[in-house]
């Protein structure tokens, strides 16, 4: 089976400015995740106009010394948050367009502490009792938006490091050149962003396989695929020996350690994995093990959703009062794996409207759905209804 795949393992190869893109991000999002600020710029790279960049900070892992140099730059200190979190804090529309774009940003007062920013940002861990509602002095300190590009590439990072997407943001003026000279800071630009667009697809490698039985099937072949920018490494799970002349059953699973390792209740992901492995068995074709966690807001942010269900929001609520979309997934990745695999035309196994749309849009053919469904418990019984009615998802027939 090696020599199938054999033409397909090589990727495009990327230019050097896409390289040295990708480098920043990377070390713009080991930044971020450390809790040290970076310096974002509008331009391709560094220039002598101070006005276009920003030193942004994420607050999931701020520190009080990192909150009080930002304080202590001489300049406004802002918050940004996604859409979403500014709905979940009860912020309307108004007439500066201020939910026009897709943040908002909030100006802080002088002697705000390290707990209020993390209960704006919904970092706590107290479920809804932590901040559900902007406090008084915000109400005043809302800010047109501004450099929407910047603001979005920084939300962006923010996701791409699997942390809650809110930021302190600073904006660069030639009187705080000093101070940042001194800092060092790492500085990563919008275009960087762009270049290195996340879902991985344009950056896969084919990196090692093989022979693995499974309970299911005896005669399974798993190739490992790994995203060069990024180092996410997702699975392709080859059942069998499916005639590729023919539409391949497929199913995209995203990794979901709760449901698919310890056995949650919480959801039906470890019963449509091993079901769908299972019919797989009996006609030969691939699963996809997407590294996707919690619909790609990772594994932490996952359980922090699970704490707001538990007080009351359904599984898209919970992700949005966290500041994430619906869905954030994008199956690029998925794509590309299968073209690498030398599969064109598919019977697409799921219940996701989404998957079959994004295959297509992707140049993958899908010539039919097969439905897949796990059982239904009191604990995942509203997880599954809101899939339905909120995202589509389609019913059993």
């Amino acid at each position: 089976m090696n020599d199938r795949y054999q033409e397909h393992r090589t990727p495009t190869p990327a230019s050097a400015a896409e390289e040295q893109a990708a480098t920043r991000i990377d070390r713009a999002q080991t930044e971020l995740r450390h809790g040290r600020a970076i310096r974002l710029i509008d331009r391709d790279k560094p220039s002598e106009a101070s006005a276009d960049s920003c030193v942004v900070a994420a607050v999931e892992a701020l520190t009080e010394l990192r909150l009080r140099w930002m304080s202590s730059l001489g300049a406004s200190v802002h918050l940004l948050l996604t859409i979403e979190r500014a709905l979940a804090l009860g912020i309307e529309a108004d007439s500066t367009g201020s939910l026009a774009a897709t943040s908002l940003r909030l100006r802080l007062p002088d002697d705000i502490s390290l707990d209020a920013l993390l209960g704006l940002a919904a970092v706590t861990s107290s479920g809804l009792s932590a901040v559900a509602a902007l406090p008084e002095w915000a109400a005043s300190e809302r800010t047109p938006p501004v450099r929407a590009v910047a603001m979005d590439s920084a939300l962006q990072l923010a996701r791409r490091a699997r942390l809650i997407p809110a930021l302190l943001v600073v904006d660069v003026s030639a009187a705080l050149e000093p101070a940042l000279a001194a800092e060092q800071l790492l500085w990563v630009s919008s275009a960087d962003l762009s270049k290195v667009p996340a879902g991985g697809g344009a950056s896969l490698r084919r990196v090692s396989d093989a022979q693995v039985p499974l309970a299911a099937h005896d005669d399974c072949e798993l190739v490992l695929f790994r995203e060069d920018h990024g180092g996410a490494e997702h699975v392709a799970i080859v059942v069998g020996q499916p005639d590729l002349s023919q539409p391949v059953p497929v199913r995209l699973h995203s990794s979901c350690l709760t449901g698919d390792l310890l056995g949650s209740l919480r959801c039906d992901c470890g019963d449509q994995l091993r079901r769908a492995i299972e019919r797989l068995a009996e006609t030969g074709g691939v699963l996809l093990y997407l590294e996707q966690e919690g619909r790609s807001i990772g594994l932490a942010n996952k359980l922090r959703a699970y704490r707001l269900q538990d007080d009351g929001l359904d599984t898209i609520d919970a992700d949005r009062y966290l500041g994430f979309a619906a869905d954030d997934r994008d199956y690029g990745a998925a794509v590309a794996m299968l073209k690498s695999l030398g599969i064109a035309r598919i019977r697409l196994m799921t219940n996701n409207p989404r998957k079959i749309a994004a295959m297509e849009a992707g140049g993958i053919e899908v010539v039919e759905r097969l439905a897949l469904h796990g059982p239904v418990n009191p604990f995942n019984e509203r997880y599954i209804e809101t899939k339905q009615q909120r995202a589509g998802h389609l019913k059993p027939e």
